[in-house]
C-alpha cells in the first residue's frame, strides 16, 4: 500500500510541472499539466519495451510498479510477475525471479487460479534448481505434484508441465 501511495505521490509531482512564461520575466507562470501513467497495463507496456532496449533497472521498476497497483486493485498481478522474473533472470538474479513466482503462486493458491498457480510453480521450480536452491525446488515440485491431481487444472497447463517436466 505505502509504495503505490509514493507511486502516487511521486506520479502526482511529477504531472504538474510549472515552465516560465517566454514574454516577459514579470509574466505569470502557466502550469502544464501532463497525464501521468497510473495503470497497470502502461507500466507493464513501457516494462516490456525497457526490457526489449536492455534497459533491465527500468524494466524492473515497470513490472514492479504494475505488480503493486495490481495488488492494491486486489487484482492477481500475472503479468507483471512474470515480467519482473523475466527480467531478473536476464540479471542472473534466479532466486529472487524465484521469490517473484512463489509470491505470484501464492497469490494464486489464495484467489483459487489453480493454472496461474501451477505456471508460476513450475517456472520457480526451475529457477530454484538452476540456483542452487534444491530444498525450494523440492517444495515447488511437491506442490505442483498435489495441483496435477486438481481438477481445476486445464489441460493446456497440464500438457505445459508434462512437457517440460519429463
Amino acid at each position: 500500500m505505502f509504495q503505490l501511495a509514493l507511486v502516487a505521490m511521486t506520479a502526482l509531482q511529477a504531472s504538474t510541472l510549472t515552465l516560465p512564461a517566454t514574454s516577459s520575466p514579470a509574466a505569470p507562470r502557466a502550469a502544464v499539466v501532463v497525464d501521468p501513467i497510473i495503470s497497470s497495463p502502461e507500466h507493464i507496456a513501457r516494462a516490456r519495451l525497457a526490457l526489449a532496449n536492455g534497459e533491465f533497472d527500468v524494466a524492473r521498476r515497470g513490472f514492479v510498479t504494475a505488480a503493486a497497483i495490481d495488488r492494491d486493485e486486489g487484482k492477481l498481478a500475472t503479468e507483471a510477475s512474470f515480467g519482473l522474473a523475466h527480467v531478473l533472470y536476464a540479471q542472473s538474479y534466479n532466486r529472487e525471479a524465484a521469490t517473484v513466482l512463489e509470491r505470484l503462486a501464492a497469490d494464486a493458491s489464495a484467489t483459487g487460479d489453480a493454472d496461474t498457480e501451477a505456471k508460476a510453480l513450475l517456472d520457480a521450480m526451475w529457477l530454484n534448481v538452476d540456483a542452487r536452491q534444491r530444498l525450494q525446488a523440492r517444495a515447488d515440485a511437491s506442490r505442483l505434484r498435489v495441483l496435477l491431481k486438481d481438477k481445476r487444472l486445464s489441460s493446456e497447463t497440464r500438457k505445459l508441465i508434462a512437457s517440460r517436466v519429463n
